[in-house]
């Protein structure tokens, strides 16, 4: 071949070669790539504005492609996949975000749910407490089975444990009073106004202090209290009777059966009249609950050793007298719990006076003196309410004799059963 002819022929094979078309940039085969996956898709959903920026950027390389503009295409292309990758990492944050939102929703809806759930459990406690109470009363209000004859020893023990059991009445029902006769705090009277001068012992008729003076019984003209008053006529005539056989049954010479089973119908009967006081105070939408944060507040104390019976809650006192005379560490302890007793208005209080031996006719004077001195301190503020000093709640005095021992009263130990009972009653049912 000349020369000539295969310079023709390279000059036609350079020719050939600028022609050829360039390639597509490989970085928009990348970007098709991402945008078709999940994280585009996320992208779009949660970081709308990023993807939208980053599919702008596209849409630009493609043009720059069009217009032959391979670098600029290719610059284009590789800032649509940061665009892109930006958007994504945004996306991420806004789901975190969103998820975070939604369980706060359901925690808050969490929370609702189970203050609701407590707030029901509270309501159905107290209705089983109500039911429980209700189910000892009626319990105790049950036809009781006659005794029957018993012997000698036996017939001893059943008069001591009716004459137990009646002093339990007369303080059930006692309890009662003070809740008929207890207004609202500021209405309080002082007690030095409203306590009887005196008490009876265990054994005698219906004793004075059992019902504030000024409050004798709840008017039937207050809603809700007309059945209330007739209940404790009806439990009071009872205790009078129930009196009149423990005295015949204990002073006849000829064996007299013990009124065991009317003691236990009295008791019963005043233990009715004190749960109808409570229910007619406590509204049946509302749980319970101030009996409980007395009774934890006394015992978180570590001084008192609080229980609770029948009547509400009820702190043992010893050694407050040196002879009829409060001690100075006696006075301290009463002037504390004068301070919770003013914490708690709604409690009236009975200060029952436990003895270790009867007493007579002569000594009782003296320990209705010890019992008065414990309802003034106990209320240091009589008569000073009028003035501006702070409401006390209804107190009274109550002398139970020694119808209620602790130990044997003929042991090594009998002087405990010498002792004074602060009860804070509870105004509203167990």
């Amino acid at each position: 071949m000349s020369a000539r002819r295969l310079a023709t022929v390279a000059v036609a094979g350079v020719l050939l070669g600028a022609c050829a078309p360039i390639p597509r940039p490989v970085v928009l085969d990348e970007l098709d790539h991402v945008r078709a996956g999940a994280a585009a898709a996320e992208s779009k959903r949660y970081a709308p504005g990023a993807f939208a920026r980053a599919e702008k950027l596209r849409g630009d390389a493609l043009a720059a492609l069009d217009s032959k503009d391979h670098s600029g295409a290719q610059i284009l292309g590789e800032q649509a996949v940061a665009a892109h990758a930006r958007a994504h990492a945004l996306s991420r944050v806004a789901r975190a975000e969103a998820a975070e939102t939604e369980a706060k929703a359901q925690s808050s809806a969490g929370e609702a749910s189970l203050a609701g759930l407590e707030a029901e459990q509270a309501r159905v406690a107290a209705e089983v407490d109500a039911l429980d109470m209700r189910i000892k009363v009626a319990r105790d209000a049950q036809p009781v089975v006659p005794s029957g004859k018993a012997d000698a020893d036996r017939e001893k023990a059943r008069l001591a444990a009716a004459r137990s059991l009646a002093l339990q009445a007369r303080l059930l029902c006692g309890a009662a009073r003070l809740l008929a006769a207890s207004g609202p705090p500021s209405n309080t009277q002082p007690a030095g106004a409203a306590q009887p001068s005196s008490a009876q012992p265990a054994g005698a008729a219906q004793p004075s202090s059992a019902q504030p003076a000024g409050a004798a019984q709840p008017s039937s003209a207050q809603p809700g209290r007309g059945n209330l008053a007739a209940q404790l006529e009806e439990a009071t005539a009872a205790i009078k009777k129930l009196d009149a056989d423990l005295a015949e049954a204990g002073g006849s010479a000829r064996a007299i059966p013990a009124p065991i089973d009317q003691a236990s119908r009295a008791r019963a009967g005043c233990l009715a009249a004190l749960t109808a006081a409570r229910r007619a105070a406590t509204p049946v939408t509302r749980a319970p609950g101030a009996g409980d944060a007395l009774l934890a507040e006394l015992s978180a104390a570590g001084t008192w050793s609080p229980v609770r019976d029948d009547r509400g809650i009820a702190v043992t006192l010893r050694g407050l007298f040196a002879g009829n005379a409060l001690t100075k560490a006696g006075e301290a302890r009463l002037r504390d719990l004068s301070r919770v007793a003013a914490a708690h208005p709604s409690f009236p209080v009975a200060v029952v006076v436990h003895t270790d031996r009867d007493i007579s006719a002569r000594e009782e004077p003296a320990w209705t003196a010890r019992a008065d001195a414990v309802v003034r301190a106990l209320d240091p503020a009589q008569g000073a309410n009028a003035a501006g000093a702070p409401a006390t709640p209804q107190i009274a005095p109550f002398l139970a004799g020694s119808a209620a021992p602790v130990v044997d009263p003929g042991g090594s130990e009998r002087a405990r059963n010498a002792r004074i009972e602060i009860v804070f009653v509870t105004p509203e049912t167990l």
